[in-house]
């Protein structure tokens, strides 16, 4: 089970739209700093995804600093403060505007 939600919709790229999920998630403190992250192959598994596309979303949010891989551990939620007034405002406006 993966430790937040999401919905594939067709048409946009699959692997922003797990992007969005993840950081969301982050954001709304589903994921809190520390929480062990899915491995590509359980992540690529559930969503029923290409495991190069798994693999694709972690590299993209360790880069952007949401997630952290060490070795033996796997991949964790950063400890960083993920979550301010502007990034909730980015994040969930978007979605805001299409609910709208």
């Amino acid at each position: 089970m993966l430790p937040f939600s999401i919905e594939l919709k067709p048409g946009l790229p699959v692997a922003e739209q797990i992007l969005f999920a993840v950081k969301k998630a982050v954001v709304a403190g589903q994921l809190r700093p520390g929480d062990k992250f899915p491995s590509v192959r359980v992540l690529s598994q559930e969503l029923r995804v290409n495991p190069n596309t798994a693999h694709k979303v972690i590299a993209a949010l360790v880069n952007e600093g949401v997630l952290v891989t060490t070795p033996a551990v796997g991949s964790v939620v950063a400890e960083r403060a993920m979550g301010d007034r502007q990034e909730k405002a980015e994040l969930l406006g978007a979605e805001l505007e299409r609910v709208v």
